[in-house]
Parts: structure tokens; sequence; C-alpha cells
């Protein structure tokens, strides 16, 4: 194992913030890139990538790792240090107010200008090339705020690699898995080894966060040139572990195992699967999610729970009305047919705030649409 930490340049006197860097196994060939805590109020993340430290170290001293894996433990110490009464505020930059999962996206014109007529017919040799280039790119942007320079220095060190995962979580919901629609079949070998039944698959020539900023560009430039131009894309995915109460020991070692045993099952690690059950796995596109907002402002509860089919009509939840002359509730009914992933852990509402999300069978957005601002 090698340590590196990594400076961000100072925003302001005094308050100079860094990351911390682990590397396990060889480099030269395939190379694995986990981040935990972008969103630096999404704490699960946290602690399985400290289960994952003890596990590759052990792995690495064993001879087991078959590809160099790079672990990012906590990948946002500018959202840690934004504490508001003794809460973490991490979602968005208080500088200037970008969520930290957005707006890191390599420009497409860019791509296209720098690296369209750099490749030939040897597919894996033009994976060399798109990872050198992409590389290079990011190395050339200017970081004018400290949030750029947090993004430039992750993405520095994740998108040459061949696999991305990025550790995130709801509010309260059930575990779930984003990837690129392009990427279904690995899509799927993650969710099974995770245990995780809910995928929901991107488009990522739209808008994208930072799983999408990894594939983006390897698919626009398929599609540009209209060949096959590479061997192997990078994989990346953005892992959901359930909701911001869920951080236990036993949780994080759940998910810990859960990740090696992707990293196994793609030949990258020399070690036995932990046993599992199958997983009967709902894949949809993420324009299939279904978000319900709450009509009205008052304290809203549940008649339902996580893992509910619901029906068109049926109600699910209501909310209690706050400022009524007398004590009044109001249902809030199903907008349609769905299976009920999520819901929010901010009980007090106001209107248009999302309550629930539901994966269902039908178109509910526009395609490259994000689900959360």
């Amino acid at each position: 194992m090698t340590f590196e930490t990594i400076k961000l340049p100072t925003a302001s006197v005094g308050s100079q913030a860094h990351i911390n860097v682990h590397r396990f196994g060889p480099s030269g060939g395939k190379k694995v890139y986990i981040q935990a805590g972008l969103h630096a109020d999404e704490h699960p993340g946290l602690l399985v990538a400290q289960h994952l430290l003890r596990h590759l170290e052990l792995l690495e001293k064993q001879g087991a790792l078959k590809a160099e894996i790079v672990l990012v433990p906590f990948a946002n110490p500018i959202g840690l240090r934004q504490r508001s009464f003794g809460h973490v505020v991490g979602r968005c930059d208080w500088h200037t107010g970008q969520n930290f999962n957005r707006n890191m996206a390599i420009n497409t014109d860019q791509v296209m200008a720098t690296l369209s007529d750099s490749f030939g017919d040897d597919l894996i040799e033009n994976d060399q090339i798109m990872r050198a280039g992409l590389k290079t790119l990011v190395s050339q942007r200017t970081d004018v705020f400290e949030i750029n320079s947090l993004h430039k220095a992750l993405l520095l060190h994740s998108i040459d690699a061949h696999y991305v995962l990025d550790l995130h979580c709801d509010d309260v919901a059930l575990p779930h898995i984003f990837y690129g629609v392009h990427q279904a079949e690995t899509g799927a070998v993650l969710a099974n080894a995770m245990g995780f039944s809910i995928c929901l698959e991107e488009d990522v020539t739209g808008t994208v966060a930072f799983d999408g900023t990894h594939t983006q560009p390897w698919v626009n430039m398929e599609k540009h040139l209209g060949r096959p131009v590479f061997s192997k894309p990078c994989f990346a995915a953005t892992l959901e572990l359930r909701g911001r109460g869920d951080v236990s020991p036993e949780l994080a070692e759940q998910d810990c195992l859960g990740i090696l045993d992707f990293l196994t099952n793609e030949n990258l690690i020399d070690r036995v699967p932990t046993p599992k059950k199958p997983v009967e796995l709902k894949q949809l596109g993420v324009d299939q999610v279904k978000m319900v907002r709450a009509s009205i402002s008052g304290i809203v509860t549940y008649r339902s729970k996580l893992g509910d089919t619901l029906k068109a009509g049926e109600p699910f939840a209501d909310i209690v009305v706050l400022d009524s002359p007398t004590a009044k509730s109001v249902p809030i009914l199903a907008p349609c047919d769905g299976y009920l992933f999520s819901a929010t852990g901010h009980y007090f509402t106001t209107k248009g705030d999302t309550i629930a999300m539901l994966a269902t069978t039908e178109q509910q957005n526009k395609a490259g649409t994000q689900l959360a601002f």
C-alpha cells in the first residue's frame, strides 16, 4: 500500500484542505477508483471506506490483488467543514452554491477537437489513448474556486480508471445503484454482488454527476465517430447505500464485501466471493422514476413502508396541516403504479418538496434529467 496526502490550493488564509489517497495492488494494468463522501452530509460510505482499507491491506499482503485499487476515503474535506450549529451541511459548496456532485464533466467539444483524430483500428491502443488524453485535459483545467481544485484533484486520480465507484446515500431509502444505460450488463453484475435490487440506468449524454463524467466521453466519442472505437471503456456507478441514518459496522461490512465481490467477479481480485442469495433486479431508466412532491406544507407521515408496491390513487402518506383552524391532515395519493424505494427524513415539508420516489414502468421524466438538484 502507498499513502499520499494531497493538499488543495488554499481558498483563504488558515483554511488548508486535503484529501488522502490510498493505493493498493500492482500499477500499470487495470485500475479501480473508489471514493466516499463527495456529498459530505452522506456518511455510510465513509464507514464502508474504512472497512475497505482493512480488507484491501490484507488482500494486498496475500498477493490477491490483480489490479491497482485507488481509494479516497473522504472525497470532500470542504463539505466536511461546512457545519451549521453542529450539523454537517455538505451537499453544496457554500462559496459558489454549486452541488459538489455536478458541473465537473469534461467539455464534449474539447474532447472531440483534441482526441477524435487520434484513434485507429486497434481498440486496446485506443483505450490507452483515450485515458491518457482525458487525464491531460483534466490537468489543463483552471481552478478558480476551491471546489474546482477539489474536482480537479479527484479527477486526476480517477479519470484514467477502468472502474469508478462513487459511494453515496439517499435521505431515507432502499439501496440502489446508478450507472449508464449502455453498461446494463456490468451494472447487473454490480447490483447482484451488492445485493441491491434497484438499478437506475442513466442516459450519460446529458447532465452528469461524478460517475457519468467518466463514461460520457467514451459514449460521445463512439457516437461522434459512428463506429466501435474502444475495447474496455470506463465503467462507473454511484452506489446509494440506503439512507443517511444507515450507518453501522454490520451494514458497512456487508457493503464492503459486496464491492470486493464485484471486483472479484470482474477478475480484479483473486478470492472466493461471499455466498449470497440471487437478487431479483428491478432495472429501469432514471426517466422512469416518479418524484412525488408535497402539495402543501406540513408534517409528512407514511402509511406505506419502503419496498411496498403502490397502485395509482392509493393513499400512501399524509401531510398533517399545521396552520389549519382545526386538526387536519391531507392524504397523499400515489400518482401512478410504482415501487416505493425512497422517502424523506425531513418530516416538515413545504410545497414542492420531494417526499417519495417510485420506480415505475413508464417514462416520467425527460431522458438525462437528474433526480435531485
